[in-house]
């Protein structure tokens, strides 16, 4: 075997270590062939953005998914039927967001994600809650009840965190693992619990 051949035999063994060592190499140019799919499912997707193998993609033409967007296998993406008529796009999200997997967005009245907007694995963000009013003992045969949400720059929210309907979350703030928001939280709070309680800042 000469020179260049053992030399182009090292780069392959090498590209293909490199393969099993980093699954993001595969999700990557799994979503660049995707991509010509993504951008007629989607009203609007973003340059460079991932949405690899979701689990329910529901009411996509009123979606609006960011520059460089990751958002993981097993996540849940869903404009609900009722909000299909409602002006532009109801679910909104950044440039630089990132979800780990299995993730829920829901949106019935209006979710906004602002840019560098991250997430941990299993977040919700629903903007709906589920309700008897109709007097049916079934709650999904009922009307449920929505009001928008809306998550500020560059806040984190790690596993398991809820984000409820009418949740208004500021900049750069931190949502601990398995606390639910439904209210107003103000920039650069650390927030943790059920219901969720501000207990610190995230610029001390």
């Amino acid at each position: 075997m000469n020179t260049s051949m053992k030399s182009a035999l090292r780069r392959l063994e090498h590209e293909a270590a490199v393969w099993r060592q980093e699954p993001m190499k595969r999700v990557a140019v799994r979503n660049r062939l995707l991509r010509p799919l993504r951008v007629r499912q989607f009203g609007a997707f973003g340059e460079h953005a991932t949405v690899d193998r979701p689990i329910w993609l529901y009411g996509a033409q009123k979606m609006a998914i960011g520059d460089r967007a990751i958002i993981l296998r097993g996540t849940w993406l869903a404009v609900e039927r009722v909000a299909w008529d409602n002006p532009g796009f109801v679910l909104s999200i950044g440039n630089d967001f990132s979800m780990r997997v299995g993730g829920t967005i829901s949106a019935s009245s209006s979710v906004t994600i602002e840019d560098d907007v991250s997430c941990g694995a299993y977040v919700s963000i629903v903007d709906s809650a589920h309700t008897w009013s109709a007097g049916n003992p079934n709650p999904l045969h009922n009307p449920s009840q929505s009001s928008p949400i809306r998550i500020g720059a560059g806040t984190w929210l790690a596993d398991r965190a809820t984000v409820a309907a009418g949740a208004e979350i500021g900049l750069q703030c931190l949502l601990a693992a398995n606390c639910v928001v439904s209210g107003k939280v103000a920039d650069y709070s650390i927030v943790v619990g059920n219901p969720g309680r501000v207990v610190g800042s995230t610029r001390t």
